[in-house]
């Protein structure tokens, strides 16, 4: 009997043993399936090209696809966290199974694929710290490795990258690894060590595409960098190459940014014409005739360049495409002395995208239009409202544009003496007490001034905040239009950026100066030696 009930017994816990493995190895295998199905989802839409047209503007096949890329990307999403939970779960139930080490590094790759990397970078620390023997190492390495680059902790990639390839480099993570680590050091600034790299991406691995792919990058990171020079020798190298088709288009436009940059408009333009032998996708179309605009203009070809222009904002009437071209219409009919239209288009920039980064400079130039249309309507009136405005203007140059106090305190003083009735005295008067009060620290000169805006104008007297001298240029007179007594004084410690989410105000009205504290961009580095040629026959 005794004997019987330990059979049972023996019995029953083999059966547990066997239900509770096959539970476990159903929840890891299920993962591993989601994450396959997540990946060939993301594969499909990608490749999914229902229809290809050629475009007469774009002067290139046009490739259009049939799926919401936005709706699968969510879908895959939420299948990569399914992932997460049915790992962490598998971790936590069985944190001593021999599989432990999968789960781990499925976790690092799901997010790394919805693009929480530096999550994944720690749970790949993680797997190889818990298991420094595991068969996973090598990938986990290399994925963690790239994590880091796609989370631009470039130094950190770079030496994660070269500890790789000095221990895997010839895996088959080998040749991308040497192309990760060639984009970093190029970020890093560091060009030898990068041409270093890539000579030894070209030796061991040199029928991968990897290769060319590091060279395109390098030309890009050049042009970001403001190096036009090395850039166009980089990309000249590289079309001397049999690159693979779906290269050539980053190729010839990056070409053509480095020309267009450097003033080579014409040389530009014929660098174009080679994106015709390429199948351009939706969002290529609109870059290439944007790029295609600024050589015409350059090239002194401006009705040309209007033309192009034009096609795009009338394609892309909403979004960052069209707000550039709409800015890129009023740089030219600026130039030409056309100024109303190129406020109207001005105008549009906000209205085609708010958040594009020519809304901000857009919104001021329609503002500085508005100052010069009206300045010139008032030529040939000697009103007094007119005398006024022309000197209140000649004073904010000199003190804004020139920072020349000593020109721009007669105008202002002209002003509230001989035009006291018109809308620029009081403002003169306030303009006045700034000067003196915070750009010349001369407090009784300014009471003076703030005591004749309280007495003459009903404005209560009130010394503007001390603030350094250097920003005594974002000076902005008050609204001497308001009603209620109090006064306040505008904090000229910071400047508030524009409201872009609205069309831009009547430009007609004589606008507040412009800040002019901000420093000039950096110029470019004179570099003359560009990188070695690794590209000679592309073999």
């Amino acid at each position: 009997m005794r004997l019987r009930r330990l059979m049972v017994w023996s019995a029953a816990v083999v059966s547990l043993a066997a239900v509770t493995s096959c539970a476990y190895f159903n929840t890891l295998y299920n993962a591993k399936k989601k994450y396959n199905d997540a990946q060939k989802s993301e594969r499909a839409s990608t490749q999914a090209a229902v229809s290809q047209e050629f475009d007469e503007e774009a002067g290139a096949v046009i490739t259009r696809t049939n799926q919401n890329t936005s709706v699968a990307a969510s879908v895959n999403a939420e299948i990569y966290n399914q992932v997460i939970v049915k790992c962490k779960h598998v971790i936590a139930r069985y944190p001593k199974s021999r599989h432990v080490d999968d789960a781990m590094l499925l976790i690092g790759k799901s997010l790394f694929a919805v693009g929480r990397y530096d999550e994944s970078v720690s749970a790949l620390d993680s797997l190889t710290a818990r298991y420094p023997k595991t068969n996973l190492r090598e990938e986990a390495e290399f994925l963690k490795a790239k994590g880091l680059v796609k989370g631009e902790h470039y130094d950190a990639a770079a030496s994660a990258l070269t500890a790789f390839v000095d221990e895997h480099g010839g895996s088959d993570y080998g040749a991308e690894a040497l192309y990760l680590l060639c984009t970093s050091l190029m970020q890093l600034g560091l060009s030898d060590n990068a041409v270093a790299a890539l000579h030894r991406l070209e030796k061991d691995h040199g029928r991968s595409e990897y290769r060319y792919r590091a060279q395109s990058d390098m030309g890009a990171i050049l042009i970001e960098k403001g190096l036009y020079k090395e850039s166009l020798a980089v990309y000249e190298r590289l079309s001397r190459s049999r690159v693979p088709k779906d290269m050539r288009y980053d190729m010839w436009m990056g070409m053509a940014r480095a020309q267009v940059e450097l003033g080579m408009h014409t040389e530009a333009i014929v660098t174009l014409r080679n994106t015709r032998e390429v199948q351009l996708s939706v969002e290529q179309q609109p870059r290439v005739l944007l790029l295609r605009g600024r050589a015409y203009a350059g090239a002194d070809s401006t009705q040309r360049a209007i033309e192009t222009y034009k096609a795009v904002a009338k394609r892309y009437a909403r979004g960052t495409y069209g707000a550039e071209a709409d800015y890129r219409l009023g740089i030219l009919y600026e130039s030409i002395d056309s100024l109303k239209t190129a406020q109207q288009f001005y105008q549009e920039v906000p209205r085609a995208y708010s958040g594009s980064e020519y809304a901000e400079d857009a919104i001021k130039r329609a503002g500085d239009i508005g100052r010069v249309l009206r300045l010139q309507a008032t030529e040939g009136d000697d009103s007094p409202e007119a005398e006024a405005l022309r000197t209140f203007s000649m004073a904010e140059i000199q003190l804004i544009q020139f920072n020349n106090t000593e020109k721009a305190i007669p105008s202002y003083e002209k002003i509230v003496n001989e035009f006291p009735d018109t809308e620029f005295a009081p403002k003169s008067a306030y303009a006045l007490g700034y000067i003196y009060g915070v750009v010349l620290k001369d407090s009784l000169k300014a009471a003076e001034w703030y005591e004749v805006l309280r007495t003459r104008y009903g404005v209560p007297k009130a010394p503007p905040a001390p603030v350094p001298a250097d920003t005594a240029r974002t000076f902005v007179a008050p609204d001497t239009t308001r009603t209620d007594t109090t006064f306040v004084v505008p904090d000229t410690t910071r400047v508030a950026p524009p409201d872009t989410t609205h069309a831009p105000p009547d430009t007609t009205r004589a606008p507040a100066p412009p800040d002019s504290t901000r420093e000039p961009a950096p110029q470019p580095v004179d570099t003359t030696t560009a990188p070695a040629d690794t590209t000679d026959d592309g073999n």
